[in-house]
């Protein structure tokens, strides 16, 4: 793998992030990341067009419950505009996410496939496994009721777990570009949708996860498979085939 993204790659960026000014430095480690995945595929223009629409915040809303701020990676956080971001670039039509919840990265992940106009997220959760634990206030929904109906027609969810259901939709997709872990981080889990999905990326597939710090999964396997790629100083990493 690439070396850690880290805020010592862009002494600039980092000034003025040390100054409240963040936007600099996410950009700059956007774009590395973009023409470390993208390949020969890489525009910089394009990728400077995408992080435009992240500053301009040009999304559609997600569902809301006043007085309620939820938690995940919404695209004013630096993985969430990666999300955004690295979609937009790599205009999936098959992409794979485990791990739902309130649905936040989903509705991340569908406003970047809207405006692409193409493509498809199929999502797996265990129903309200994480809406007990991650969120303060015990919300009573169901898993993904933040993602809006208008971006529906972009998604398929279905509900059980991943070691049961993974493998069924893998083989049924047959092909897959992008996929990104978020369920439960355990070593075993990580290592275990990994591997599940590996026979069915693409060529130049995208393998993205979250809390990649939780443990070393990500890595042993990156490294295991030979992939180019990246991780964040702390959060998420990505690698292409």
């Amino acid at each position: 793998m690439s070396p850690i993204i880290s805020f010592l790659d862009h002494p600039l960026a980092m000034l003025n992030f040390v100054m409240g000014k963040k936007d600099m430095l996410h950009d700059a480690m956007m774009l590395r990341a973009a023409n470390i995945l993208m390949k020969e595929r890489y525009s910089r223009s394009e990728a400077e067009k995408y992080i435009q629409e992240i500053h301009k915040g040009d999304f559609i809303p997600m569902n809301r419950i006043e007085g309620v701020t939820l938690p995940g990676n919404r695209p004013d956080h630096l993985f969430g505009k990666f999300l955004y971001f690295i979609i937009r670039c790599a205009k999936p039509e098959v992409m794979i996410e485990t791990g739902v919840a309130h649905g936040v990265s989903s509705w991340t992940i569908l406003n970047a496939i809207h405006k692409n106009g193409k493509g498809k997220l199929y999502s797996i959760d265990l129903p309200n496994l994480d809406l007990k634990s991650y969120n303060p206030q015990n919300l009573s929904q169901q898993s993904g009721w933040a993602v809006p109906d208008t971006l529906r027609q972009h998604w398929e969810l279905q509900l059980g777990s991943s070691q049961e259901l993974l493998p069924k939709l893998a083989a049924r997709l047959g092909k897959i570009e992008v996929f990104f872990h978020d369920s439960d981080h355990s070593y075993e889990n990580m290592m275990f949708e990994f591997n599940t999905v590996f026979p069915f990326l693409n060529p130049n597939a995208l393998i993205i996860s979250d809390d990649v710090h939780k443990n070393e999964s990500f890595r042993h396997f990156t490294s295991g498979k030979n992939l180019s790629g990246f991780q964040f100083l702390t959060k998420g990493g990505a690698a292409v085939l």
